[in-house]
């Protein structure tokens, strides 16, 4: 498929002689572990807008938008229906993910594809392993610290888009009360926040809900 020949891992970290790395010994600056030709994946489908990935994950997948929330819950990059659906940002989102508040769903599958792995961040060591995800568009990349995990009713706050400071002052307070695990990362007032969603059975319509704050990177 032509999505697949659009991604491509980034090359390893040459060691030295003395065994050190080659970012060790010498500056560089950070980029994304993989690379996407956006221009070969908006051929396939022009909704395409950015690609998510977690490392030593399932999470290695692009994300659409349209003009509603509905389209692609049971809709693959095709058309066609499957039960797994896409990833997809919130229609009310800027495509660039420019916002101070950017959400994407996806599905909790049982084999742990989509976002069936997010509920794993309950436990303080599986975030230790996997703290970072990264968040690639046409004309940014992202580093994607995580700092809180939650479960929360699918009508929370975190879906409304905060129009004011003490808004996000108590959209990030609630997160970080109700986090499974412990980031220790600082979040600034200034920073973007990337929240990612999905189904959760602790109770009717529960969700559980993986924020992070989106740092720029090569």
């Amino acid at each position: 498929m032509l999505i697949d020949k659009a991604i491509e891992t980034a090359p390893q970290t040459q060691q030295t002689e003395n065994g050190q790395t080659e970012s060790a010994i010498k500056p560089v600056s950070e980029t994304a572990p993989i690379t996407v030709d956006f221009e070969r994946l908006q051929e396939e489908n022009k909704d395409i807008i950015a690609w998510l990935y977690c490392p030593d994950t399932e999470i290695n997948y692009p994300v659409v938008q349209s003009k509603d929330n509905e389209y692609y819950l049971r809709r693959l990059l095709d058309g066609t229906w499957n039960i797994a659906g896409t990833l997809f940002i919130d229609y009310r989102n800027a495509a660039d993910c420019s916002d101070l508040h950017t959400i994407i769903y996806g599905h909790n599958m049982k084999n742990n594809t989509m976002f069936g792995s997010l509920p794993k961040y309950s436990k303080q060591e599986y975030y230790e392993e996997h703290s970072v995800l990264y968040l690639l568009t046409p004309k940014q990349n992202y580093k994607v610290k995580l700092i809180a995990g939650y479960v929360t009713p699918s009508d929370s706050k975190v879906y409304e888009f905060e129009k004011t400071k003490e808004e996000r002052s108590g959209l990030l307070k609630t997160a970080l009360d109700n986090s499974l695990f412990t980031s220790g990362t600082t979040v600034s007032d200034e920073d973007r926040l990337l929240t990612l969603s999905t189904c959760s059975y602790e109770y009717d319509n529960a969700r559980f809900v993986l924020m992070g704050i989106l740092k720029e990177i090569g």
